[in-house]
């Protein structure tokens, strides 16, 4: 939970050189719903912890249904989190300058296919 990481970052002694890596299908089977409510997980991550940790993003889709706890990627747009909200997340104003990192169950010519998709559906 965001709680659990605030308590991780609250015994670090420099804060200012630790950072947090979201990551799609993570939140997803953790229960927040990212793909109803982005704008909402966005403002409790601020809130509890503060978007200036928030670094980098580990794009992918879930096998499972959100709160399912389970943690197994999909490929984009194959799983419950689905295209629209990855396309969401990826040019979403808050989030649309962190690096995106690629994490799908996939060889290297579908990682390519991947990151080909991801890059005509964001935005400049």
């Amino acid at each position: 939970t965001f709680q659990e990481l605030r308590a991780i970052i609250d015994q670090v002694d420099l804060q200012e050189q630790i950072g947090v890596c979201f990551d799609a299908c993570h939140l997803s089977d953790s229960g927040y719903d990212i793909v109803h409510n982005l704008d909402g997980v966005l403002d409790e991550f601020d809130r509890i912890i503060g978007l200036g940790y928030l670094h980098a993003f580990h794009i992918n889709d879930s096998q499972n249904p959100p709160g399912s706890r389970k943690d197994r990627h999909a490929l984009i747009g194959d799983g419950y989190i689905g295209l629209d909200s990855i396309v969401e997340i990826l040019n979403h104003p808050l989030l649309r300058h962190l690096t995106f990192i690629l994490e799908t169950p996939t060889d290297l010519d579908g990682h390519a296919d991947e990151i080909k998709l991801l890059r005509s559906l964001y935005r400049d």
